[in-house]
């Protein structure tokens, strides 16, 4: 591979930034501070209103009219080092400037009729990436700033027959995609100038559904189980791919995902503990799949105590190997473009940090009045790097994640 091509894929290696949430790969692992605070649980057991995303069928449990407006501050902490290039000098190492964003969710439900109920929410769910803005276009992190926003409009109905709950909905996403970066016209000869890789933002639209069911057990012992199908989205004119002074299209559709929940509630004692397993089919998944992505495992379990009638806090941990763990990259074809080996590892290993595995979390609820309560929940993930080995004719490749995020929700009930 020739240098200019080394140099070209650090523009792309940062599909992602603006919303690295608390991850598994690049989906958050719960989009409710409710959730977030236990693990991201919500299979299994109902979570408030962002039960419309997880599990639609526990919306019929809720009683009244409910309404949440809630934001996550997250906070990643992500580094890359490239070098030394062979017959270029000794690479490069930053420190992304993507260390702060806010992401919003609002859900809302009433009941229809006492067995029909419907849900509505608006989530940033998915998204990641870095801002390598003041790095030396002519070095290995070529001055890349990019970022993916994937949201969704999620419409929910939910209906219980005897013990069973049994909920569909639609997803109406709406994914922005940005690539910037400046790469060597000549590699060998900075004096020529560089040139911009990006073709500025590009924005689509999607279509999924899922479907979910619960069922009680016994009183407090729930089972639950969902699917969401993959949503399409395709981002036209976004990016160079192979320097010939043409913008590709890139297929990144948003994977699909099934899961199993089991949870308890004791009444009496005021606790509660859930359990999920969650798979993510990142393999099939347009663009994840040129990008050699793995299917990943999701375990979740959260607690929660009812300290009185007014507070309860909650804890949980949320764990799934990372869909980059550990690769050996092969050649392959993106954007319609072939891509080596090498490309693909430069992409993940610095442009998609989605290296998290383990999640701590916890948080608290307080009910403020009869009709209003609030919600706050820590996420913590320690630090993961990942790195890919040089060769005679690429370099050592080296990314680091770390990730820190606050999430609050104000309720409302009537």
């Amino acid at each position: 591979m020739n240098m200019s091509k080394i140099i070209k894929v650090s523009g792309l290696s940062v599909l992602t930034v603006t919303m690295l949430h608390a991850t598994n790969g690049d989906n958050m692992i719960g989009v409710g501070t409710q959730s977030r605070a236990m693990g991201g649980i919500g299979v299994g057991i109902g979570v408030g209103t962002d039960s419309v995303f997880r599990n639609p069928a526990w919306i019929v449990d809720l009683q009244g009219f409910n309404a949440s407006f809630g934001a996550t501050a997250f906070m990643p902490d992500v580094q890359a080092k490239v070098g030394p290039i062979p017959m270029a000098g000794n690479g490069e190492a930053g420190d992304s400037k993507a260390d702060f964003s806010i992401i919003p969710s609002v859900s809302h439900s009433d009941h229809i009729n006492e067995d029909l109920a419907y849900g509505v929410g608006m989530f940033g769910v998915s998204g990641m990436g870095a801002d390598y803005r003041n790095a030396d276009p002519n070095k290995g992190l070529a001055n890349m700033r990019t970022s993916l926003q994937y949201m969704r409009f999620v419409p929910s109905i939910s209906y219980k027959f005897d013990n069973l709950r049994f909920g569909a909905g639609l997803s109406l996403a709406y994914g922005s995609l940005n690539l910037s970066a400046l790469t060597p016209n000549n590699p060998m000869d900075p004096t020529q100038g560089y040139a911009q890789r990006g073709g500025g933002v590009s924005e689509d639209y999607g279509v999924g559904g899922q479907v979910g069911i619960g069922y009680y057990v016994m009183p407090g012992l729930t089972l639950g189980a969902y699917y969401q199908t993959m949503i399409k989205t395709k981002y036209e004119d976004v990016f160079d791919f192979n320097n010939d002074g043409v913008y590709e299209d890139l297929e990144l559709s948003q994977p699909a995902e099934a899961g199993i929940g089991i949870g308890y509630s004791d009444s009496y004692y005021g606790y509660t503990v859930s359990f999920d397993y969650r798979r993510i089919f990142w393999s099939d998944a347009d663009g994840y799949d040129a990008f050699q992505w793995d299917d990943q495992d999701v375990f979740a379990v959260g607690a929660a105590y009812q300290v009185n009638g007014d507070f309860v806090i909650r804890a949980g941990y949320n764990y799934a190997k990372s869909p980059l763990h550990n690769k050996t990259f092969k050649a392959s074809t993106v954007a319609g473009v072939p891509f080596g080996g090498f490309n693909v590892a430069y992409f993940n290993t610095l442009g998609f940090p989605a290296y998290s595995d383990s999640h701590f979390t916890a948080g608290l609820s307080y009910e403020l009045t009869k009709t209003t309560g609030f919600d706050l929940a820590y996420v913590y993930a320690p630090e993961v790097t990942e790195k890919q080995a040089a060769t005679m004719m690429t370099p050592a490749l080296e990314a680091s994640n770390q990730q820190t995020s606050v999430s609050a929700t104000l309720r409302f009930k009537f």
